[in-house]
């Protein structure tokens, strides 16, 4: 199971469906309240975690989520349609173990889910 943070329904059942090809299940969020309340309901294998959030950023979530004893451990991979220096820097600081730029084709997203998550 994948957590998708994204504030843009497009992105989400974009990814939601590109992932259900793999048999990979997606929990989707539009924002950090959201995506917080569902990692501590369920245990996702990874996060996939937008910046560009209305109530608080990537960064922010990634980091509560770091915190979450039960998933502590959980990959998470940043992905933005911006283009800001210190970015990646950023994510890293923050735990994240990747960073994906949009737009992405479907098969790039599957391939680095893959990595991430076996099916």
């Amino acid at each position: 199971m994948v957590l998708v943070v994204d504030d843009e329904s497009v992105t989400r059942r974009v990814v939601t469906h590109a992932l259900k090809t793999i048999n990979i299940e997606v929990l989707g969020a539009e924002n950090g309240t959201e995506a917080l309340q569902l990692a501590q309901e369920h245990t996702p294998a990874l996060a996939l975690v937008d910046i560009n959030l209305p109530d608080m950023d990537g960064f922010a979530v990634t980091e509560q989520l770091r915190q979450m004893a039960h998933i502590a451990e959980m990959p998470v991979v940043i992905f933005t349609a911006r283009n800001h220096a210190g970015d990646e820097e950023t994510a890293a600081e923050v735990g994240a173990q990747g960073f994906f730029y949009k737009p992405f084709s479907t098969q790039e997203l599957r391939d680095m889910v893959s990595q991430y998550v076996n099916p």
